[in-house]
Formats: C-alpha cells, sequence, structure tokens
C-alpha cells in the first residue's frame, strides 16, 4: 500500500515546476495551482495494509450523541515520519524561500499498490482537521452581542487563550499539547502560580467554579465511552473521593509536560491517541466554565439593550406574531415580539416559545392552552407550531397511562454542521397522570436540558412519549423557512 501525507502551504510561493523526488521507497512531491505551491506531500511505499484505516460498529449506549460506528487509524507512525521529514526539508529550503506549512490540517491518503490489496482498503482519505471542526454555527445575535460586551480583565482574556489554544490543538488531534494547554488554563485561574501537587489539588477543590464543571461532567459522562479510558477510570469511581479524583488529573498534567527517554513510563508522541479521551473531559470541564462566563456575558441586559438599539436603528428587525388557542373557546392570547435579527433561525424559534409560554403562565391560561401558532408578521409565514395530542381535549384534560408513569422520552432533531440528526433522552417522571400544564412544563425542561447542554443546538423538531409509546403526547416542529 502506497501511503500519502499532504499539508496545506499557507503562504503564496511561486514555483515554475516540480516533479517528484523519490529517496528509497520515500516520494517528496508539491502540488502546484498556477505555478502557486498549494500542497507539500510525502508518500511511503510498500506500506502494510493492515494500517489502513478500519471502520468498525460500536455497542449499543444510551448515551445522546455517542457515535454508532468509529474509524480505526494506525498510520500515526507514518504520519510522524512525514511531519519530520517536512519540518527537515522546511529548515533546509528556509533559507531561501521560507514555507508557512499547515501541520494541523494535513490529508492522509492510502492507495493499493495491487488488486490484492484494493478490498482491504475502506478509505482511501482521511482529514484530520475538517475546516468546520470548530465550527459551532452561533446566530450573529450572539457574537454581535459580544462586541457590546464591555472591557473584561487581562487575567481573564490570558487565561480564555489557554483553552483557545487546547480547544485548536484538540482539533487537530495534538492531544497532548490540548491536554496541558488546558491544564494552563486552570494553573492560571485556580492555582496561584503553585506547581507543587498537593498544593494544586487543594487550590481546585476549594473553586466553585471549577467544582461545579468537574462534578457535573463526571456525573455526565459517567457510562460513556471517554470513561472507560484508564487515565479517567478513576475519576468515575464512586468510592473515590473529590480531592483524590482532582489529583488523577493533576498528575496526569506533570506527566505529559514532562518527557525523558530514560523513563521507561514515557508517552509516545506518536502515539497520541491514547490521550484524546483526557484531553476531550478537561475540554469539556474548561468549557463548562468558560461558556458561563461567556453566556452571563452575551444575555446581559446592557448587551442586550445595546445590540438592540442598534438592530432596530439600522433596520435589521423581524417582527413575530403568536397565537394560543385555549379549550371551549375561551378568549386566547396574541403576542407580538421582535427580535433584532433578519435571519428567522430555530434559536429565534424557541426564544418566541419561551416567551408565549411565559405570557400563558402570567395570564394564568397554561392550564387550558393546547396549541401555539407563530408566524411572520409581515409576510403571515409559519414560524413553528407546539400542540398537545387529542388527549388534551377530553373530559378529564389528563393523560392516564396504562402502565405506571415513570420516563418520558424526548425525541428531537437538530441541524449539525448542514446534516438533519435524531437524538433523544430520557427523563424522569413522578406521578401517575400528566395534566396540560405538566405537559408544558415537561416540554420546557427538555428546552432547557438540550440548551444547557449545547447552547448551540439547532431545534428543528421535538416529541414527547410515554416511555416506549409511539404516539407523542406533545409536539414541536418549525415551518419551511426557518434557517438551520
Amino acid at each position: 500500500m502506497i501511503l500519502t501525507v499532504t499539508f496545506k502551504i499557507k503562504n503564496f510561493v511561486e514555483v515554475m515546476e516540480s516533479w517528484p523526488i523519490k529517496v528509497g521507497d520515500t516520494t517528496f512531491f508539491l502540488e502546484r495551482e498556477d505555478n502557486v505551491v498549494k500542497r507539500v506531500g510525502v508518500s511511503f511505499a510498500k506500506i502494510p495494509v493492515g494500517l489502513a484505516p478500519k471502520i468498525t460498529k460500536v455497542g449499543k449506549s444510551d448515551v445522546a450523541n455517542e457515535p454508532k460506528a468509529s474509524i480505526k487509524l494506525s498510520s500515526g507512525e507514518y504520519v510522524s515520519r512525514a511531519i519530520q521529514l517536512i519540518l527537515n526539508w522546511q529548515s533546509v529550503v528556509g533559507g531561501l524561500q521560507v514555507f508557512d506549512i499547515d501541520y494541523d490540517h494535513y490529508e492522509t491518503q492510502f492507495r493499493a499498490e495491487s488488486l490484492d490489496e484494493e478490498d482491504k482498503i475502506q478509505l482511501k482519505s482521511f482529514n484530520r482537521t475538517d475546516d468546520d471542526a470548530l465550527n459551532e454555527e452561533c446566530d450573529f445575535e450572539q457574537i454581535g452581542r459580544a462586541f457590546c460586551v464591555g472591557q473584561i480583565d487581562d487575567a481573564r482574556i490570558e487565561s480564555t487563550s489557554h483553552f483557545r489554544e487546547g480547544r485548536l490543538a484538540f482539533a487537530a488531534g495534538r492531544f497532548v499539547d490540548a491536554y496541558n494547554n488546558l491544564f494552563l488554563f486552570l494553573e492560571t485561574r485556580y492555582c496561584d502560580g503553585k506547581t507543587d501537587t498537593k498544593k494544586q489539588v487543594d487550590l481546585l477543590a476549594a473553586s466553585d467554579e471549577f467544582h461545579d464543571g468537574f462534578a457535573d461532567n463526571i456525573k455526565r459522562l459517567k457510562g460513556h465511552e471517554i470513561a472507560k479510558s484508564k487515565h479517567l477510570a478513576d475519576l468515575f469511581d464512586d468510592n473515590l473521593d473529590l480531592k483524590e479524583k482532582i489529583k488523577k488529573v493533576v498528575l496526569l498534567r506533570g506527566k505529559l509536560r514532562h518527557h525523558s527517554l530514560k523513563s521507561p513510563h514515557r508517552w509516545d508522541p506518536n502515539k497520541q491517541e491514547e490521550f484524546e479521551a483526557p484531553a476531550r473531559f478537561l475540554s469539556s470541564v474548561v468549557g463548562h466554565i468558560v461558556m458561563r462566563e461567556s453566556l452571563d456575558d452575551i444575555y446581559s441586559p446592557e448587551a442586550l439593550k445595546n445590540f438592540r438599539e442598534q438592530s432596530v436603528s439600522s433596520g435589521f428587525e423581524t417582527k413575530i406574531r403568536t397565537d394560543t388557542r385555549r379549550l371551549n373557546q375561551e378568549p386566547s392570547l396574541q403576542l407580538d415580539m421582535s427580535y433584532p435579527t433578519t435571519v428567522i433561525s430555530s434559536k429565534i424559534c424557541l426564544a418566541a416559545l419561551r416567551e408565549a409560554i411565559k405570557a400563558c403562565a402570567k395570564g394564568g391560561q397554561l392550564a387550558d392552552t393546547v396549541r401555539l401558532d407563530t408566524t411572520h408578521a409581515g409576510r403571515g409565514l409559519e414560524l413553528f407550531t407546539i400542540e398537545l395530542d387529542t388527549w388534551a381535549e377530553t373530559e378529564s384534560r389528563t393523560l392516564k397511562p396504562t402502565k405506571p408513569l415513570k420516563t418520558v422520552r424526548c425525541s428531537f432533531e437538530h441541524s449539525r454542521h448542514g446534516l438533519i440528526v435524531k437524538d433523544e433522552f430520557p427523563l424522569s417522571i413522578n406521578g401517575s397522570t400528566i395534566s396540560i400544564q405538566d405537559a408544558w412544563n415537561i416540554a420546557m425542561h427538555c428546552f432547557d436540558w438540550i440548551e444547557n447542554r449545547d447552547p448551540t443546538t439547532r431545534v428543528m423538531n421535538l416529541k414527547l412519549f410515554i416511555a416506549k409509546g409511539t404516539r407523542p403526547f406533545l409536539e414541536y416542529r418549525v415551518g419551511a423557512q426557518v434557517e438551520n
């Protein structure tokens, strides 16, 4: 098998001609477009076909967003060799021509050298990092409000830079760099310049911010695939106290920050996949802290007021109308709302739904409201509808399952990187029946749960079921013109 690794050239370099340079079983080459170098690459011949990527199914899991298949890559050694060879070439040629090479965004290609190998290569190419790997699909309202936030302190800017570098390193597959940068965030914020293990453990344990993020992620990720990592297993041991768990994280930082060829326990820079799970866990913990700060600033009254004033004065405003339907034809509500945007997104729909539910509750109408319809005030196009099933119009106005009521199942479809993805999760319920008001409260709890997990989730459809039932007792859906 021929294994090829290519790297993007980020600066403008003209080369009028080029051809492959072969040294043994290794070939060096440039890829050009109109005499401008776009990529530099290395090909290795006579590679065992067993190192080609393998796609395997994974076992069933109750955890939302758990992958259904995995790709096993065994070519890391050759990628590291390619990087080393290109670094060597880059240094030699650097006196004549500087090449700015993107070592994070590389592509690995696998090509058969014989007909026998053709069927054994399941994946022909693999990009370590896509251009949209860190794309969270934020609305401009969130980004624009961030401009309206006043000056934050330099300490926060500096520590958050470590988080950003950690996320970039993780996306590029540099998991050791990712872990070290993420821990530097914790050191900068909470460790007061102390590097001793015991002092760091005590200081981290004393921080409410860190404690909340650390404990929440341990609880949330228990049973997740990353909990099986040998570096994280103790964190999910209920018999271990909090400080001992924090100590495991601190000690791993010490191991990854130092490296000696004399140590039999040293980590291998060519096999960083071993540390993907620890880096992912620490990214989630630090992300919990950073996200809270971002949300507090972006959704502060001052930022909202400033952004709304500029939006309205500039003509970037959308007006929408929500009509409620009540039982027995009783007087319903008609709510007119305005949002600082010209793009109708699923996030705007959810914000309008929350306002409508709040208005119904304040007016004492939530107990007999069975449907909400929201339209664009100017064009009359449907934005979203949420309604209860026919059980809400029975005489008792309650849902009475035939079996004891223990769980409700929330199934929702959401947009992710241009694709519609379906997920679901269970919700424990106490009681023997569900009233109309209960149904609305459960729905809003589900929306909150989804948003707390990931504020950028774009819900396009949501249904609530009793346990394993097939007919939803509540359904929410957005209109065709709502932007993903």
